[in-house]
């Protein structure tokens, strides 16, 4: 199948540096643990609110340090703007294969690497700190596995929609940021969703960013509240609808930057 070819050509590509992404490793569970250092001070001896007391919460900010590699530190727009701007998206876009699901793969690969050489080693590193989680159910890692799956998908989709804007703009950095920031702010990474106050709290759990991060990681914890994996499959149909239709006016918009 063409598409597994893609994806495994990006995996084997991203195999080279193994080596200098142990730097962002360490780097990122020193982040981890700076996080779960915080949580500790602000819970130890205080009132618990739903069910996150210490050991929960550092079970949650380790596993997700973990799930950002594979849903969030994405390539930036899936590098679509780059081949704008270069103009090799004449030539991928003549392919014998769908746009949408050949740049998809090629990111897909290389998340597959980031599992095996990034969250696995951060996941370890970070449960040498707080403990290792073991689900009750097996029935659990299937639908962790799912989760995970649906959350890396929405998460590619948004990000490929930021990337193809780039036939519109000559600049998406403000657009990746701008997505960054609510990934982080309303996905669960900063803070769980269910302890967001006010209307911000009602209104996370039905976002897009939630599927990315929070949903994957309460379903690991046997914590997810049943609708969620309803919410993460229902972005993912959403924004594939969206992105088939964006990706069939950008071959119609085809313009290259410079020629």
């Amino acid at each position: 199948m063409v598409y597994w070819r893609i994806i495994r050509k990006s995996y084997r590509r991203n195999l080279q540096y193994r080596l200098s992404h142990v730097v962002n490793n360490v780097a990122s569970s020193i982040f981890g643990l700076v996080f779960i250092a915080i949580w500790t001070g602000v819970l130890s001896g205080k009132q618990v609110y739903g069910p996150y007391d210490v050991k929960t919460m550092g079970y949650y900010i380790a596993i997700c340090q973990s799930v950002l590699w594979m849903t969030t530190f994405l390539s930036p727009g899936l590098n679509v703007q780059i081949a704008v701007r270069s103009g090799a998206v004449s030539l991928d876009m003549i392919k014998p294969v769908h746009y949408l699901w050949y740049m998809l793969s090629q990111e897909f690969g290389r998340l597959l690497y980031n599992a095996c050489y990034r969250s696995v080693p951060i996941g370890l590193l970070l449960g040498l700190a707080v403990g290792f989680f073991f689900p009750s159910h097996l029935f659990t890692y299937f639908w962790f596995i799912l989760s995970l799956l649906l959350g890396t998908y929405v998460g590619m989709l948004l990000f490929y929609l930021a990337g193809i804007s780039s036939f519109w703009t000559t600049e998406i950095r403000w657009v990746h940021l701008i997505l960054l920031s609510l990934i982080f702010g309303l996905g669960g990474q900063m803070i769980p969703i269910d302890l967001m106050p006010g209307m911000i709290g009602k209104v996370a759990p039905y976002l897009p960013f939630s599927a990315m991060i929070y949903y994957p990681v309460m379903t690991l914890l046997e914590l997810a509240p049943p609708y969620g994996m309803l919410v993460q499959a229902g972005w993912a149909l959403a924004l594939t609808v969206v992105a088939l239709l964006v990706t069939n006016m950008a071959r119609r918009k085809l313009e290259i930057q410079g020629g």
